[in-house]
């Protein structure tokens, strides 16, 4: 199994709500942890909120 790696991905849809002070945002470029095992990405905003995106359905991958 191949550990998690950092990558900038691209949010294509939000399906979970928005917190105050939230950096997230559809066409946003954020760079998240990878995880190739589950074809995710993990990333934590600024205002404490986690977030999983699923690789070519909510985000796509923009570099590795």
């Amino acid at each position: 199994m191949n550990a998690p790696k950092y990558v900038n991905f691209e949010i294509l849809k939000l399906e979970d709500i928005r917190k105050t002070g939230s950096t997230v945002a559809i066409g946003k470029v954020l760079r998240g942890l990878y995880y190739e095992s589950s074809n995710t990405v993990f990333f934590s905003d600024q205002n404490g909120q986690d977030w999983t995106f699923y690789v070519n359905d909510t985000c796509r991958i923009i570099e590795q």
